[in-house]
Formats: C-alpha cells, structure tokens, sequence
C-alpha cells in the first residue's frame, strides 16, 4: 500500500504541474467568475480560450503541457459558479442524517457535561476552544478576543487540528505509523464533523489530511502547492467560500506561518535553530502580516500587541483543550472531576485576564476606515518577498521531493 501511495503521491500529485496549473485555474475561474457573473454557456468565452490558448503556444510552446490544464481549470469553475449562481439552493457539505444526529448528540452531551462542571463564562471559553461554539461566547469576551487579534483560537482550525493530530500519532505511532495516519485523519474528519462544515475548518481538515499522507509516505509537500490545491479544492465544493472571512482568514495566516515565517527565521537566525519563544513571536508576526490587510478591511483596527498575547495564550492552549475535554469525560465522578475542573477553571481564568488586559490597552490599535479596499496594497511589501521565496526554492530543488 506504501509503495502505491509513494507512486500516486510523488509522481502524480506532488510533482505534477499539471495538478498545479489545474488548482491555479481554478482558484483564477472562480475570482473571475464572481467578480464578472461569467456564465460558462456563453460562447464567446470559448472564442477568447481558444485564441488564448494558440496565442500562447505559439510563444511558448512548452505551454501546452500545462497551459491545457489552466484552462481546463478555469472552465471548470466558470461551470461551478454558473451552476452556484443560477440556483438559490444552498451547498450542502453536511453528512447524512443519521450521522449528524450522532455527531451533535455526542457534542451536546459533551457541551453539557462541561457546563455543568465550570463556571459559565470558563465554560464557553472552554467549548469554543474545544468545539467551536464561538457564538456561544458572551459580546464583552468576544469583542475582546477581537480587539487583541485572538479570534482565532475560538475558531475550530489548523491550530485544533494539529493538536489533536499530534496527539494521534504519539498514541497510536507507537503501534505502527499506518496506526497512527488512520487514528490521525479518525480524529480530524469526527472533529470536523462535530464542529461543522464551516470554511476554515474544511481548509484545516484536508489540509491537515494531505500533509499526514505526505509523511505517511516519506515526502514533503511544498507549502505553496499544498495551498494551491486545497484552495482549489475547497472552492469546487463551495465558491462562495471566497467570499468567506473564515476562509481568506484561514488561508492567509496558513501562507504566513508556513512561507512568511521561515523566511524571517533565516533572516535573524540564518542557518542556527532560533528557542521557543523567538520561533513563535516570528511565526505569530508573519501569520499577523498575511491576516493584516484582511483584517483592516472587515474589522478597522487591529492591536500591535497581538503578538504577545498570543505568546502569553498559544502555548496552553493545548493544555486548556485537554482540560476541558477531561472535564466534560469525568464530570460527576467524585475526586478525579473536582481536581480536572480546577486546573481547567484556573488556566481558562489566566486566558480571560489576558485577554481582558491587553485589550483594555486602546492605545496600541491600529484604526483605518473599514471596508477601505486600499488596505490591500499593504500586500505590494509582501507579495515580491512571496515570490522571491517560492522562485528560490523552486530553483534550487528545496521544495521538491
């Protein structure tokens, strides 16, 4: 199974521009599908591929080998969208019925056991790290989160997801590595599930599944590819996820950690492995420059501190995760749920000071008009740097596998 899985992975998918090139149609397609309504039934639009398509083989010939694949993207989210905009029908990306009804009766017994247990605002706090349930958190706690830039961690995503995966594969890798991929993606696709089918945790969920068949099967995926085809593949399930603040949010602060960050930890450190602390304040800054513009845009002000709250919160947050899960699994037994719903208690308090604490300090936001498109051109620093790390590694084989 290993060696049909290395094949498909690393032949196929993995070094295939035409996969690339497809993801990258489509990810075009479907911007220009909803900016310009584009209805796939109008001829004229294969008159312009058709001349496009001679026009660029002409110049350069080697386009056809991948250029076919851009188009064939591209048409097959010009057909999406059409088919998305001429029905008033919404996507539907849930599971059957009965699952369903399994998945939220084992969520709501879980939500209700910790309720129980913790004090009310601990305990939205601790559902939302461990469930989602952002809506469920109180507006002054919520506004908060917002104001100090961590809404994030109340926002079922990579960072659950990791947590969760890594907590697999130590368990269950220790049986076998092909124990741990299946316990590993188990974990992520009933999470999902109990959490919902929002658009940043699709994006975290089959991310997180591709990247776990490409250590299953001894490679290495470049971030930019990676993100290229789940973006590709997200959108074909559902294009107005483009338009979704989860989804830009998700990917944006995806692209920052895994191709930003990187980038800044060789400039301050070069070739020497940078500590803990200096590894997650770069990180978290590369992940607030990518998020930045989008964030100006919806919301109007972000905080410069953000960085250290997030140092302050994002190392327990793991820790909170599996105190609130234990929680609600022992809640009601005597001793043993006194002592768990403690220590959840007391770490979800620390979270709630320093949330509160460091947005009560309005002098350090960053306020613009909202809505203000211009905020985009922050990316005119960033792109070119973008470039120059994906150009490099594509030159040199670091990315390759």
């Amino acid at each position: 199974m290993q060696k049909i899985l290395s094949f498909l992975w690393g032949r196929g998918l993995h070094q295939s521009w035409g996969i690339v090139m497809l993801s990258a149609g489509i990810l075009i397609g479907m911007v220009l599908g909803l900016i310009f309504k584009i209805n796939y039934f109008g001829a004229w639009w294969w008159l312009i591929l058709v001349v496009f398509v001679f026009v660029l083989m002409y110049f350069w010939p080697k386009f056809l080998t991948v250029g076919l694949c851009l188009i064939a993207g591209m048409v097959l989210a010009f057909c999406r969208i059409t088919t998305v905009l001429s029905s008033d029908a919404e996507v539907n990306l849930g599971v059957d019925n009965s699952t369903e009804e399994l998945v939220m009766g084992a969520r709501n017994w879980l939500a209700e056991r910790i309720e129980d247990e913790l004090p009310e605002r601990e305990a939205k706090l601790g559902m939302s790290y461990l469930l989602g349930m952002k809506t469920e958190l109180d507006k002054e706690l919520s506004e908060n989160l917002r104001m100090v830039g961590l809404t994030h961690i109340v926002v079922a995503s990579g960072a659950h997801l990791s947590i969760l995966v890594e907590i697999a594969r130590k368990i269950f890798g220790k049986i076998s590595r092909f124990a741990g991929l299946l316990f590993s993606i188990l974990f992520i696709l009933f999470f999902m599930c109990m959490v919902g089918w929002t658009p940043s945790i699709m994006r975290a969920g089959v991310m997180a599944i591709l990247t776990l068949f490409s250590w299953y099967v001894g490679r290495k995926i470049a971030a930019w590819r990676l993100i290229l085809m789940v973006a590709a593949f997200t959108l074909m399930l559902n294009p107005l996820f483009l338009i979704s603040l989860g989804w830009l949010l998700s990917f944006a602060s995806y692209m920052g950690i895994m191709m930003l960050g990187p980038g800044l930890l060789r400039f301050f450190y070069g070739g020497k492995k940078p500590g803990f602390i200096a590894s997650t304040v770069l990180t978290t800054i590369a992940a607030t420059l990518m998020t930045l513009p989008i964030t100006l845009y919806y919301f109007g002000q972000v905080s410069i501190i953000s960085v250290v709250a997030n140092l302050l919160i994002l190392p327990t947050l793991s820790y909170a995760m599996g105190l609130v899960f234990l929680t609600g699994i022992f809640a009601g037994v005597p001793v043993i749920s006194a002592c768990v719903g403690f220590l959840a208690e007391k770490l979800l308090d620390f979270h709630i000071l320093v949330v509160g604490w460091f947005s009560s300090m309005e002098q350090f936001l960053i306020r613009v008009d909202p809505y203000n498109p211009k905020v985009f051109l922050l990316y005119l620093v960033l792109v070119p740097f973008l470039v120059r790390v994906i150009w490099k590694k594509m030159k040199y084989g670091i990315m390759k596998a």
